[in-house]
């Protein structure tokens, strides 16, 4: 089959009407001769242009099957069917096209955006749109130190497999070498986000003391912070014993952005133009000049690195869920794993871990026992000599063992009434930059479920930080 066959139907079966095609260049719309060295010149100043077939594309690397577009195509990945296909040009029609993830240290979401694509004989490229949403999820959470596992056997394992093996035999106090620090929503680091910060004595949200650019506590220790001294408001935990719930009042929606972009000077593109490289209510914008502000905590691995939106930990997940909704869950059924495809067609495996083997029984805050979700590509898992890794016979971070995307403790949280740390080893939390009235949107995961909820803005919960 071949690209005039399918891109342009209607437009050849005109031109072959023609009593013979013995001109070698033509003008459709218009009684102009045809530009010097165009075989197929519209030319019009009153019609439109050229309709292209509009195709949903899942996987830039293979030709759509199952549509009247392409009539008898049963293998999209076929060399003989790629290679008739060479020069076709279609309009994708989907935003959900062309979901990657790929195995590194740093692992990278690919998402395709809708726009005309021309097919080159192993994949679709964009002509004159942003091609790729690509996201980066760093290895590890926020605050966590991994140095500590330098030259003691882990130098050749990747971040995901190091926080597998550490934490299948390390003390309660060492796993927060993984665990990484525990964050109010829309604060920096400052030293409340510590496992042993002290709370604020005073109750309630602070209405004084707050910064009138960023927000953020203002330093009010004289150059003198001590961790535990309860007077001091900044670098300590701020308790909320009434509703709503927050650190601050009046609330701050956008301190940590709310699923929005950045523009260069800090603040926040209003008008769904400028959102600085991220996806904001369904659609994805692009800014090159894109800028980290004073006020993200990831701030402090870099440019670019910032706190995930619900609509990313969703999209990782597998839930397709519109902007505002109230989320979505998977259910971990066994130790092998659950499969949930996403919306862009990549199959995941997330598969519930302790103790270094696949399982999802038992998770305790005891030395041996604390939990984890490991997250493969499907194939990779389903291919590994798997069946000693599936049924919790074998550690999961052994060379021959599949590598995982993404590895998520059980880091658990602080209450948001200043208590103590709790769900250590047994549960996860990790926030989004999202809101949701009055609280914020965050990832759960637990041995049985991996969730995206909503939790009261003073709880302390791991960051896991993105970058485009």
């Amino acid at each position: 089959m071949k690209l005039k066959t399918f891109l342009f139907p209607v437009l050849i079966t005109g031109l072959l009407s023609v009593a013979s095609f013995s001109v070698a260049q033509v003008t459709i719309g218009g009684s102009e001769p045809p530009a010097a060295g165009a075989i197929l010149d519209l030319n019009s100043t009153t019609k439109g242009g050229l309709a292209l077939s509009n195709v949903s594309i899942p996987d830039l690397e293979k030709i759509p099957t199952g549509t009247n577009l392409f009539p008898g195509i049963t293998a999209g990945d076929n060399d003989d069917v790629n290679a008739d296909f060479i020069g076709a040009i279609v309009y994708n029609n989907s935003a959900n096209a062309a979901f990657k993830l790929e195995v590194s240290e740093q692992n990278t979401i690919d998402r395709g955006v809708k726009g005309i694509f021309v097919w080159d004989g192993n994949r679709w490229n964009s002509i004159g749109s942003t091609l790729v949403y690509s996201l980066t999820f760093a290895p590890y959470n926020l605050g966590a130190d991994l140095s500590v596992l330098s030259g003691i056997g882990y130098d050749d394992l990747s971040p995901a497999k190091r926080q597998i093996k550490y934490l299948a035999s390390c003390t309660l106090d060492e796993a927060y070498n993984v665990w990484g620090d525990h964050y109010q929503w829309g604060r920096v680091a400052d030293g409340h986000e510590k496992g042993d910060a002290v709370p604020y004595a005073t109750a309630g949200a602070l209405t004084s003391g707050l910064d009138g650019v960023t927000g953020q506590v203002v330093d009010d220790t004289g150059g003198a912070y001590a961790k535990d001294a309860t007077n001091q408001k900044y670098g300590h935990l701020i308790k909320a014993d009434v509703a709503p719930f927050d650190w601050r009042s009046p609330q701050k929606d956008d301190i940590w952005g709310n699923g929005r972009g950045f523009a260069l000077d800090g603040t926040f593109a209003a008008d769904g133009i400028d959102k600085g490289g991220v996806l904001y209510n369904g659609e994805y914008y692009q800014n090159t000049d894109w800028a980290v502000p004073a006020n993200n905590p990831c701030v402090s691995m870099g440019a670019g690195w910032r706190v995930p939106t619900q609509d990313e930990w969703e999209r990782l997940m597998n839930y397709d869920g519109d902007p505002g909704t109230a989320g979505g869950s998977i259910t971990l059924t066994s130790s092998t794993g659950t499969s949930t495809s996403t919306p862009y067609s990549a199959p995941l495996t997330w598969v519930p871990v302790k103790g270094g083997v696949a399982s999802k029984s038992g998770w305790t805050n005891t030395k041996g026992n604390l939990g984890g979700i490991a997250v493969y590509k499907t194939a990779d898992w389903d291919d590994a000599a798997a069946a000693d890794y599936k049924n919790g016979t074998k550690n999961l971070y052994e060379a021959a063992a599949p590598e995982p995307i993404l590895f998520l403790p059980a880091s658990g949280y602080r209450d948001y009434k200043g208590g103590p740390m709790t769900y250590l080893g047994t549960n996860g939390f990790y926030w989004s930059s999202t809101v949701n009235d009055t609280r914020a949107r965050y990832q759960s995961i637990s041995s049985s479920t991996s969730s995206t909820l909503r939790s009261e803005r003073t709880s302390g919960f791991s960051v896991r930080c993105v970058k485009e």
